[in-house]
């Protein structure tokens, strides 16, 4: 008997109609709907700040979404940004402009490298190998990106301009920078500050689920290391309202952000203000540290529920895996280096996963082992299922 017919013998409630997904950090209907319930009841400003926003105009966003991306990101107010509904956008616009205009100190061409720590977050790597930037993996330690291997690397690669990070409750691994860490990496980036772009995607800047160490503002730390012109936040508030339909911010530098302002206004005539207004009512209505509240009593019992069905596996000696403080995922190693066979036979029994190597640039997991979990999306009912599939595949791979 296959491998596939022993485990549908001992799930009978597995047939071919199964069409489970683990792939994506998606906020679950459940999260939505109560978000959405809050947005049904306000009234759709066109007025706001004294700014009419119907209309073109406000390219920075408007003072009041602005100070809500600063208190999320922990940014100066008067350096931060409310823009589009994508961070992911701003981070392509960042680099198109590094690109082809220059930013002060970050210059960026067909030579250019990015470190990136990893397992990290698929589409950073899809963005950067767009640009055709040359990526170069770089491991973790327990507080942050490996500072050993960081400095071997520049001592190595002269043409490193940048590096990538995701620094709390990273994407997929959970990890939470240490200040200490980030001061150290600061240290060293310091030397190649002439021509560097630090992209620091705070996307889980308020997403914890348990207790998590808190970190110091980033500019400040920058500011110690002369690197605040190199240094490049991004955040959106889609995991935190409505996915897709959010604010994203930006934050650096005041002659950053003039030139990044100069570079939008030939793609745009300004931001969704009117989104831009419902989101301040909506925050006016429920405060953030509420809104996150909901939220984690949404999440957690979904990522216990992975510790759980993981715990019993590394018990065996068949894996290791993250156990984040928050986030949206959950990284999971193969002892065997199974991992692809581990996607592909979950895939046939109705449980699509990310391709191998995802986590990875160039798709290429050198190990063969790791795999994310995205376990927000399903009900309870569903991820217990999911999971099921998952370690059986494990167990009889082993």
């Amino acid at each position: 008997m296959s491998i596939l017919e022993q485990i549908k013998t001992e799930l009978p409630w597995l047939d071919d109609k199964v069409a489970f997904d683990l792939t994506r950090g998606k906020p679950s209907p459940d999260q939505l709907s109560m978000t959405e319930k809050t947005f049904s009841s306000l009234a759709m400003p066109f007025e706001m700040d004294g700014i009419d926003l119907r209309n073109y105009g406000t390219p920075e966003g408007i003072p009041s979404a602005r100070e809500l991306g600063s208190k999320i990101l922990s940014t100066p107010l008067e350096r931060t940004l409310a823009l589009d509904n994508s961070s992911l956008t701003i981070m392509q616009q960042i680099l198109s402009c590094s690109y082809h205009l220059d930013f002060s100190r970050s210059s960026l061409s067909a030579k250019s490298k990015f470190l990136c720590p990893v397992p990290g977050y698929d589409r950073h790597f899809k963005l950067l190998e767009n640009f055709g930037i040359q990526m170069i993996p770089m491991p973790f330690q327990s507080d942050g990106p490996d500072l050993v291997s960081l400095k071997e690397l520049l001592n190595e690669h002269k043409d490193i301009h940048g590096i990538v990070c995701v620094p709390r409750h990273s994407n997929p691994t959970g990890h939470v920078y240490s200040d200490q860490n980030v001061r150290e990496m600061f240290s060293l980036l310091k030397k190649r500050s002439n021509n560097l772009m630090i992209l620091w995607d705070n996307a889980y800047a308020c997403h914890d689920l348990k207790s998590t160490e808190s970190q110091l503002p980033i500019f400040g730390m920058a500011e110690e290391y002369d690197l605040q012109d190199n240094l490049f936040v991004i955040g959106s508030t889609s995991k935190i309202t409505l996915a897709g339909s959010g604010i994203a911010f930006f934050s650096s530098s005041q002659i950053n952000n003039n030139k990044f302002i100069d570079y939008r206004n030939s793609l745009t005539p300004g931001p969704n203000k009117i989104n831009q207004g419902l989101h301040v009512s909506y925050f006016k209505k429920v405060s953030l540290e509420e809104q996150m509240s909901e939220l984690r009593q949404l999440l957690l019992p979904k990522f216990d529920l992975v510790d759980g069905h993981l715990s019993r596996l590394k018990e065996q000696g068949l894996c290791n895996f993250t156990s984040p403080s928050g986030g949206y995922f959950i990284s999971f190693d193969s002892i065997q280096a199974r991992a692809s066979d581990i996607i592909k036979n979950c895939g046939d029994l109705g449980l699509t996963l990310l391709p191998i190597g995802s986590c990875f640039p160039y798709n290429n997991d050198p190990n063969n082992s790791n795999i994310r979990i995205a376990p927000t999306c399903p009900d309870l009912a569903t991820l217990d299922k999911c999971l099921n599939i998952f370690t059986k595949v494990v167990k009889k791979l082993n």
